[in-house]
């Protein structure tokens, strides 16, 4: 009984830190993104900004891939848990969730295309490198529009009314903010992260506790 006790403490503590590092991996690498975005807006040399930047495209693309493992792992540990109710809503969850992987494993090796020589190629340079970084951001444009119906099909699965439509409306904010011009984008979309990321962190605490109650029951 003990150790079936200290395996599920161990199980809690391993999802619990999984999750909260994930998120918050995951909304520094999305201000790292957006800082990034906005030198290239400034700079009239694209290969140059690049270079200047490498280090923190570094850093970024390696916490992002770092920031998948952890949310998918703690993410598939939690699905039968916690989404088991309103079908069509739990698809809609799990689905948008499996795209954001993809995407963001996209989004890695996109970066690492601008970063990294590759099994012998050279990084992208010229009309390569400005591709690339359109498919990048066109993938971030994606990322953001998926966490929008994420999170809103999360907040229908809650029964609290404050968290239910304060996710609705974060959510529909993070996939209107997307759309933005270059020049009226950082703010708002700072501020959508800023609130995505503290609405998912209440969520984490909520899954957290409803994990423990769970494993006390059994």
């Amino acid at each position: 009984m003990k150790k079936q006790a200290f395996s599920k403490t161990e199980d809690y503590f391993l999802f619990s830190g999984a999750f909260l590092a994930g998120i918050l991996i995951y909304m520094m690498v999305r201000i790292g993104y957006l800082y990034f975005s906005l030198q290239l807006d400034l700079t009239d040399s694209l290969h140059r900004t690049v270079e200047q930047h490498s280090s923190l495209l570094m850093v970024i693309d390696e916490s992002l891939m770092l920031s998948t493992i952890l949310l998918g792992s703690s993410f598939y540990s939690a699905r039968r848990l916690y989404f088991q109710n309103k079908k069509n809503l739990t698809g809609l969850l799990v689905t948008s969730f499996a795209l954001m992987l993809t995407a963001w494993l996209l989004i890695v090796l996109k970066t690492g295309r601008i970063i990294y020589p590759v099994n012998g190629l050279a990084v992208a340079t010229g009309d390569s490198l400005q591709m690339v970084l359109s498919e990048i951001y066109a993938s971030w444009h994606l990322c953001d529009i998926l966490l929008g119906l994420f999170m809103i099909s999360w907040s229908g699965l809650l029964s609290r009314s404050f968290w239910k439509y304060s996710g609705l409306a974060i959510g529909l904010m993070q996939i209107f903010c997307t759309y933005f011009d270059q020049s009226s984008k950082p703010l708002p979309l700072l501020t959508a992260i800023i609130l995505s990321t503290i609405w998912l962190l209440k969520q984490w605490r909520h899954l957290s506790h409803k994990i423990t109650l769970n494993s006390v029951k059994k």
